[in-house]
């Protein structure tokens, strides 16, 4: 018996499972939303160009003389090649799996959670690594990081803003840099009587759904539980040592599942089109029937459902990425 997944499952079936996957992968997916979508081209590569800035014009014009044509700007074709990951959960013949009933449900809720946290996690890894790295208390390395002497401060932060602004570091639409921090991290900086008085809650449902939970200094702040931490990595090798992430517009690319946002996982998809409004389904919900095992589940006893996907990460700019390595108070618990 055939899979039963995207091309032989009803419309209405296939939606169904789709619609419990992506809304809880939604909130686990902070880190690659900023990343710029590489293009396909159709033949298994994904490209995204890298162009460098122009230098200033620091002489004037002649009068009736016309000047030397401006050298091209440098251009890098940047390309990704994505890997596929996934996993899957097996079910017996107790599950009803010709049709969409609450196990199936459940289950398809806890892949969607499960693929997020993956997805997200392997971006994270990525950005961390490829990330301008900085230090929060005026220290030169992680394991030098010591609490509270290095505790994570207003100071910290502006001093990593500054750096991207230096740089030249794109702000996203809205005008805003992206930081994603632990709640840990917010914790302590709400204990900053500075931060505090210049921080700006969010307001918005929509804002806080996806993670945002205030703005400071042309920054949007996001929570993530999945901010990176390696314990016992600072003074001592018994100190804890947290990142806050600091990103630009621009400042990296991503194919495969990334970008999702709540409209999209909230819309019902189409046949052509998923809810991830991508045409190269970047993600596929895969339900197998008691049965389809052949005789390697001679009674028919077993099913499975799963989740498959595509991913790659390229960093395009590092000066426009800051990984602030800091200790916070919980950085000793």
């Amino acid at each position: 018996m055939a899979n039963l997944n995207e091309t032989n499952l009803s419309s209405q079936i296939f939606t169904q499972y789709e619609k419990r996957l992506l809304p809880r992968a939604l909130p686990r997916l902070v880190h690659g939303r900023w990343g710029r979508e590489a293009s396909w081209d159709k033949y298994g590569d994904y490209s995204v160009r890298r162009w460098e800035n122009l230098s200033a014009v620091t002489s004037a014009l002649g009068e009736g003389s016309t000047p030397a044509e401006q050298g091209a700007p440098s251009i890098t074709t940047v390309t990704l090649d994505p890997v596929w990951y996934g996993a899957w959960c097996e079910m017996t013949d107790e599950a009803e799996m010709t049709g969409y009933d609450p196990i199936i449900s459940e289950i398809s809720s806890l892949l969607g959670e499960q693929a997020g946290l993956s997805v997200d996690t392997l971006i994270r890894n990525d950005l961390i690594s490829g990330a301008t790295a900085a230090y929060s208390g005026g220290v030169s390395a992680i394991g030098s990081l010591d609490y509270p002497e290095h505790k994570i401060s207003y100071k910290d932060i502006v001093k990593q803003v500054t750096a991207l602004m230096a740089a030249d570091a794109l702000q996203a639409e809205n005008g805003k840099f992206m930081v994603v921090i632990h709640p840990h991290t917010l914790a302590t900086l709400l204990q900053d009587p500075v931060f505090v008085n210049m921080w700006t809650a969010e307001t918005n449902p929509e804002g806080i759904r996806m993670g945002r939970m205030g703005t400071l200094m042309q920054c949007d702040f996001y929570i993530s539980s999945n901010a990176y931490e390696s314990a016992d990595s600072g003074a001592g090798s018994t100190t804890d040592v947290y990142s806050a992430l600091f990103i630009g517009n621009d400042a990296f690319a991503t194919a495969g599942f990334t970008g999702l946002v709540p409209k999209k996982a909230d819309m019902a998809g189409s046949m052509d089109y998923t809810m991830t409004g991508k045409q190269v389904k970047p993600v596929q919900v895969i339900v197998k029937p008691m049965g389809s095992g052949g005789t390697e589940d001679p009674l028919n006893q077993r099913g499975s459902a799963g989740w498959k996907l595509t991913l790659d990460t390229e960093i395009l700019k590092a000066t426009w990425i800051r990984n602030l390595y800091h200790v916070n108070d919980f950085s000793d618990d």
